[in-house]
């Protein structure tokens, strides 16, 4: 039990110095659980730290949240379009990129979800999206139907790019949230979806 005790002040006096010397606990797993939480507040607070952590980790939980929290699925849009601007790579295709558009194309998930994944393609900025939106922009939903959401939101994405006669600005301007700490994030405008 005394070298327990030992240990445990031990440990204690450890982490207090490591965190005094800079470094720090990882904190992904803390992340992992807190977009997991039932509370939005708290689900919404982890997102916003997730967008500010400088982990290529953090791609991997904001596009959890973006598949499976209707409630906050818009900011953690927002959230992966910070993370796409920040973490350039020179590794090709971009990991980013290729896991944004492979929800842009999948015909099983919901219409909203490609839409969105869509208009991040479209906000991030990156050229590289451009085959993949090409082709949302003749998405169909499951039934065979055409996804008039998701290849609206793939034609204003490759306006933006400007892989289109038409020019479109971005929703969110360069430089607005990428390299910088943000303790909100900005609402996109609602997809429109078809009846």
């Amino acid at each position: 039990m005394r070298h327990l005790k030992h240990a445990a002040t031990a440990l204690a006096a450890l982490t207090m110095m490591l965190a005094g010397l800079g470094c720090a606990i990882d904190p992904m797993p803390r992340l992992n659980e807190q977009i997991k939480a039932e509370d939005r507040e708290t689900r919404l607070e982890a997102v916003i730290r997730l967008a500010n952590l400088n982990d290529q980790r953090a791609v991997v939980a904001l596009t959890e949240v973006f598949e499976s929290d209707e409630e906050l699925m818009d900011i953690a849009a927002v959230a992966l379009v910070k993370k796409g601007r920040e973490l350039k790579t020179d590794q090709k295709p971009d990991p980013i990129i290729e896991g944004i558009a492979a929800l842009a194309n999948n015909v099983h998930l919901p219409e909203r979800v490609r839409a969105r994944a869509a208009w991040i393609l479209g906000e991030i900025g990156d050229r590289e999206a451009i085959p993949a939106l090409k082709t949302a922009s003749g998405a169909k939903l499951g039934s065979g139907l055409p996804a008039t959401a998701v290849r609206t939101q793939a034609t204003e994405a490759l306006e933006k790019l400007g892989a289109a006669e038409a020019g479109r600005a971005f929703e969110l301007p360069m430089g607005s949230l990428e390299n910088q700490e943000l303790v909100t994030l900005p609402e996109p405008a609602p997809i429109q979806l078809s009846e």
